[in-house]
């Protein structure tokens, strides 16, 4: 494990709160764009980060403000002449970085303010944000689980999604069993998870929408960053070739395509840049098989975990956060417009989940063509007990995927 006299000399710390493969993507990026090593603040890593030589390995007991704000305390102590860039991908660590940012003035992220994450980031409050400028959202009822009031029964036509309203105060739920989303077919249905939530102490809001059809390859990604001056200088995009579905993994990409969508990523600049956004954002998109609509499910205040598909297609998003926020510098606009094949998981398993002929074939041609990247697999950080590490992790995704869904559906449910 490096020790930080080891640190490659830069003007800033990398420091990640999280361990999971989008941890490792990041630090991948700083790694590639400035050579530096980046600082892993989890309780227990994932193996392709602890046997790393592009990572130093912190441990926390636990997600507490007060515990993370001391040991970013303790990194600073190390080389206080350095700036610490602070930063996540995963929904639960949201509130932990926001108190680091309030208490510690020397540490800088990418992550919005408080009062816009509360504008965007709420499903509710996304949508109407969403009808506001123009952008299409799925049909929707909110469901507040707060007291013992009945909850009205759904008035959507069923098969519906429910998924909570607020993800970070629902994060530690899914480790009793809850999922991240519910496709519901019927009211019983809805109501059972209604008296099982309650139950379990949840008093947050749920949203319940109408399913859109298609399956997981009618699903776009989305990644952006806007500059402490309210400039978009990120746009990142791609569709979506399969997700995961293990219950508390459910919709994180696992493989994409890399697109180009300039009209996409106008429109959200501009819902973004409307409401004061700052920072990384990442929109879920689902193209609707029947009519074609283009409808907004949610953005996410932070650069999403697949974020290396944005740097295999051209442009390292880090440099979009470290120019702005620790060098003061303005960036011509970047476009991430290189076709490449973003995977997770091995082509075989790929290759039995997408169906439509035309997509399949640009996936073969991008295989042939040598354009795919996983950005578990760096040539530089490459020790044996990294290898097996990201060959447990690939046996484990199909592992996953014979148990959660064995074959590809219409819906992807």
């Amino acid at each position: 494990m490096p020790s930080p006299s080891t640190i490659p000399a830069c003007d800033f710390v990398p420091v990640i709160l999280g361990g999971d493969i989008g941890a490792y993507a990041l630090g991948r990026e700083f790694h590639e764009a400035y050579g530096c090593t980046s600082i892993c603040l989890v309780k227990q890593p994932i193996g392709a980060i602890l046997h790393s030589s592009i990572f130093r390995h912190v441990p926390l007991d636990s997600l507490e403000p007060d515990e993370v704000i001391a040991t970013v305390e303790r990194i600073h102590e190390e080389d206080p002449a350095r700036t610490i860039l602070f930063l996540t991908n995963s929904e639960a660590c949201i509130p932990a970085v926001l108190a680091v940012r309030d208490a510690l003035p020397y540490v800088r992220t990418p992550t919005p303010s408080r009062d816009v994450i509360d504008q965007v980031s709420h499903k509710d409050r996304f949508a109407e944000l969403c009808r506001e400028h123009g952008l299409d959202a799925p049909a929707s009822e909110t469901v507040r689980l707060a007291g013992a009031d009945a909850i009205a029964p759904c008035e959507l036509p069923f098969p519906v999604v429910a998924k909570p309203a607020f993800s970070p105060e629902y994060a530690g739920y899914m480790s009793r069993g809850f999922k991240k989303v519910y496709f519901v077919e019927r009211q019983a249905q809805l109501d059972e998870l209604w008296h099982d939530l309650r139950a379990a102490g949840f008093a947050g809001t749920f949203i319940v929408q109408e399913l859109i059809g298609g399956d997981d390859t009618y699903m776009d990604s989305v990644t952006l960053y806007i500059d402490s001056n309210g400039r978009p200088t990120l746009f990142g995009g791609a569709n979506v070739l399969l997700e995961d579905h293990a219950p508390s993994m459910l919709g994180n990409p696992v493989a994409m395509i890399t697109t180009s969508m300039p009209e996409v990523w106008q429109r959200c600049a501009e819902m973004l840049c409307a409401v004061g956004y700052r920072g990384y954002a990442n929109f879920d998109v689902k193209r609707d098989p029947k009519t074609g609509r283009m409808l907004f499910l949610e953005v996410n205040p932070r650069i999403g975990r697949n974020s290396y598909y944005v740097c295999a297609a051209g442009v390292n998003p880090m440099r979009a956060c470290v120019e702005d926020l620790v060098r003061g510098r303005a960036l011509d606009p970047m476009r991430a417009e290189n076709e490449i094949l973003y995977t997770l998981v091995p082509l075989r398993l790929l290759r039995h989940y997408v169906r439509d002929k035309q997509l399949r074939a640009r996936m073969e041609r991008l295989v042939r063509e040598g354009k795919v990247f996983d950005p578990q697999r760096y040539d530089k950080d490459r020790s044996i007990r990294r290898v097996a590490d990201v060959l447990l992790t690939e046996w484990n995704q199909v592992r996953k995927f014979k148990r959660y869904y064995p074959e590809p559906t219409n819906t992807s449910f």
